[in-house]
């Protein structure tokens, strides 16, 4: 019976934990299947975020909320250009606006031998002498407003002297121009061409012998196609004295074209000149084509006068490496007659005085030709470097030339109407004398900027201050007497 009722219970207990089991069971299925859809939904929601990122880096920008409009920025300031270097021989210095700087300068050395005529001059000047010409160093430039300027010095000789120290008013578009300071008063082609470009070793006599040379001064341009027109007042040297009253007006007339297969130059110059009141006299006398030597073979002495009038004509040619050029000047000098009637400041005269006035005369014609082809350099109514075709910096030998060259002065001048012809003596006659040049030169331009001259000159002097000295024992009067010398020379140059 015991064992029935412990079936019986056990029974029970397994009876009453079937359920239970069963239902823990039921629950956990349950529990299983929430927890997958709960995964399900988080796959879903993060899948959802991600297509929500892409779609809003795809749209455009929300527009800003509308606000007041600021003022613009400044624009900002341009940049200062930098400085343009160019290379003509030394550096050029460019810049926007209008400025410009440049080094400048030129060295010449030269030899020469002049003879001594008949071996009859005492002295040691004649023969063979080397000098140091030039060597002038300088700047030129512009600056804006149209002003252009130039200051050069010269160091030859041990002394400081001045070359161009001016400037001008240039304005752009204009035909008239303005010019100051320490310059050629406009006295014809050779003068106002640079002696870095003459085809011989010195400039015409007539330079020499009528005393052109830089003055003081203010004068003005006018320009207009081929045509120039220069015209200024000026004093005396940059280094004159206080009492420097005596004043030069000075002026020329160019006209250029290019005509008959190249270009031609014509023109005229006019200068009238008042000397220093307290000093009035004036000399002509030239050198023998070189300035080797101090020696003058011509020379009036010193002529009582008050001024002079100077007329001149030229006239050029280029056709390729053919030149042609001609120069004709005449002085007309007012002379003092009779000095005792000078008063106050012009009590003194310094010099001969003769009995009318004098006139004086010069002139040359020359030919030259480039055997390598280059053209002789010309610009505003001047001479010019000429440039080099092929020179050593391209392979080639460089530029050769040769030019021929006449070149007469006349300082003799019967002054006194009247007289006997056989009267050469002052008051009546002014016995300069005459010299006439037949000049050959051989140019060798390496490059642009070196040249190497050779010269050889064959002097005809006639009267003058030393033919009685050379020429003693002639029967002529003095006036007439004539002898020859020969002069040879060379240069070596550099310029920039």
């Amino acid at each position: 019976m015991a064992k029935r009722w412990q079936y019986l219970a056990g029974a029970a207990l397994v009876a009453m934990a079937s359920p239970v089991v069963a239902q823990d069971a039921a629950t956990t299925a349950r529990i299983e299947a929430m927890q997958a859809q709960i995964d399900a939904l988080q796959k879903q929601l993060e899948e959802l975020k991600t297509l929500t990122a892409a779609q809003a880096s795809a749209s455009p920008a929300t527009p800003p909320v509308a606000t007041a409009a600021a003022p613009p920025a400044p624009a900002p300031k341009p940049a200062t250009p930098p400085v343009q270097v160019a290379w003509k021989g030394a550096p050029e210095f460019t810049a926007e606006g209008g400025w410009r700087f440049k080094p400048r300068g030129r060295m010449q050395f030269d030899a020469a031998s002049v003879g001594n005529p008949n071996g009859n001059i005492p002295t040691a000047n004649l023969g063979f002498n080397s000098r140091s010409r030039r060597i002038l160093f300088g700047f030129e430039g512009d600056v804006p407003g149209g002003i252009k300027w130039r200051a050069e010095f010269d160091f030859a000789q041990g002394g400081v002297g001045y070359e161009d120290v001016m400037f001008q008013y240039a304005p752009k578009g204009s035909p008239v121009s303005a010019q100051f300071g320490y310059f050629y008063p406009f006295q014809g082609l050779e003068t106002m061409s640079s002696s870095g470009a003459t085809t011989f070793i010195e400039r015409a006599q007539m330079t020499d012998a009528f005393v052109h040379s830089r003055r003081i001064g203010a004068a003005v341009g006018y320009v207009q196609g081929d045509l120039r027109f220069n015209a200024g007042l000026f004093n005396d040297s940059i280094n004159a004295n206080f009492d420097n009253d005596d004043w030069m007006f000075g002026s020329r007339l160019v006209w250029s074209p290019e005509a008959l297969g190249g270009r031609i130059h014509l023109g005229a110059t006019y200068q009238h000149r008042e000397f220093q009141s307290n000093a009035l006299n004036f000399q002509y006398r030239a050198r023998p084509f070189v300035q080797t030597t101090d020696v003058r073979f011509t020379d009036t002495g010193l002529v009582a006068a008050r001024g002079d009038d100077i007329y001149g004509i030229e006239a050029a040619g280029i056709f390729g490496p053919l030149h042609v050029a001609s120069e004709a000047q005449w002085v007309k000098t007012d002379t003092i007659a009779n000095p005792a009637t000078l008063t106050g400041i012009e009590s003194v005269a310094g010099g001969t005085a003769f009995a009318g006035n004098a006139d004086f005369f010069s002139w040359y014609a020359e030919a030259g030709w480039w055997l390598t082809g280059e053209t002789r350099g010309y610009r505003d109514g001047s001479w010019q470097r000429t440039s080099v075709k092929k020179g050593f910096d391209k392979g080639g030998w460089g530029a050769v030339g040769v030019n021929l060259r006449y070149d007469y002065l006349d300082l003799r001048d019967r002054v006194a109407t009247g007289t006997p012809a056989t009267s050469f003596a002052a008051p009546n006659f002014v016995n300069g004398g005459t010299q006439t040049g037949y000049l050959a030169s051989l140019i060798w331009q390496p490059i642009d900027y070196v040249r190497f001259m050779a010269q050889y000159t064959r002097a005809e002097i006639e009267g003058g201050p030393r033919a009685a000295v050379v020429v003693p024992g002639s029967t002529a009067p003095i006036p007439d007497r004539d002898y020859g010398v020969d002069i040879f020379a060379v240069r070596a140059q550099f310029e920039f």
